[in-house]
């Protein structure tokens, strides 16, 4: 019946169930139309958009990072900006540099965040070579780290980094034009701007999802504390229970990797491409 009319699937099963019943019938008819290589050479495929995958569900702060070169016009020796985001509160580092290399990289991440913040599980980044080095993935990999490279073509998979490379521009250039400062003297000023501004999805700071306080803008916010150890205690138990709240709130906009294949396709098959 397909061989002499191409219908697709559901009107061969229609058509086929007027006169007789068969379990199974569906699948049946949707094998005949898949192996048809006329219909699938002349036939318009409606793609179902697939969903994107995220990234592993990171449950402290700088467990996961995304890191980034950017770069800004040369003050004194400095041309580049490592740029590092916290996959879990989105609190930014950014560390001028002179070159963009491994080394830099390294010495950056072994002085600066891993002291600061502790071993980090995860780092991903795009194919830069300085990203792509032996000499710093025997580093990460001495320190049991975890280094993932972006799918290459796929801005999407920087996509955080890229766009707090354009937030911290901006706030730069601003700063720069209120204050007639370099922006390297402008950077703690523009990166305060940043961590302390409330995120879209979840209406709540970096600064607070880091340190469980609001950011205090004047010396009149500090309030009354008591003293005594059992003052001490509770204030202790309420920051640790804020933090806890506010970081299952980082919970919900993360999107972890997809557990099935989005295709059934396997390298060495062969297929059809539409060029008109």
């Amino acid at each position: 019946l397909h061989a002499s009319t191409h219908w697709g699937t559901q009107a061969l099963c229609d058509h086929f169930n007027r006169i007789y019943v068969c379990i199974g019938i569906f699948e049946i008819a949707k094998s005949i139309t898949r192996d048809c290589m006329i219909c699938q050479r002349v036939n318009r495929k409606m793609m179902r958009k697939m969903p994107l995958g995220g990234r592993e569900l990171a449950r402290r702060p700088f467990q996961n990072i995304q890191i980034d070169f950017t770069e800004l016009p040369q003050v004194q020796k400095f041309k580049y900006l490592l740029v590092i985001v916290d996959h879990l509160t989105h609190w930014v580092e950014a560390y001028p540099t002179t070159k963009a290399t491994a080394e830099v990289v390294s010495k950056i991440l072994l002085e600066q965040v891993i002291p600061r913040y502790g071993v980090v599980h995860t780092i991903d980044s795009d194919r830069g070579p300085h990203f792509t080095a032996q000499v710093l993935h025997q580093i990460t990999k001495a320190l049991n780290i975890t280094w993932k490279l972006h799918t290459p073509w796929r801005p999407q998979s920087s996509g955080r980094v890229e766009r707090i490379n354009q937030t911290l521009k901006v706030a730069l250039t601003k700063l720069t034009e209120e204050t007639k400062m370099n922006w390297l003297r402008c950077l703690p000023l523009a990166l305060m701007r940043i961590r302390t501004k409330p995120r879209a999805d979840i209406g709540v700071s970096p600064y607070e999802m880091m340190f469980g306080l609001p950011f205090l803008t004047t010396s009149d916010n500090l309030g009354t504390y008591e003293e005594g150890e059992q003052s001490i205690r509770k204030y202790i138990q309420t920051i640790n229970s804020t933090l806890r709240e506010l970081r299952d709130k980082g919970y919900l906009p993360q999107t972890t990797p997809i557990d099935f294949n989005i295709h059934q396709f396997k390298p060495g098959d062969w297929v059809l491409i539409k060029t008109w």
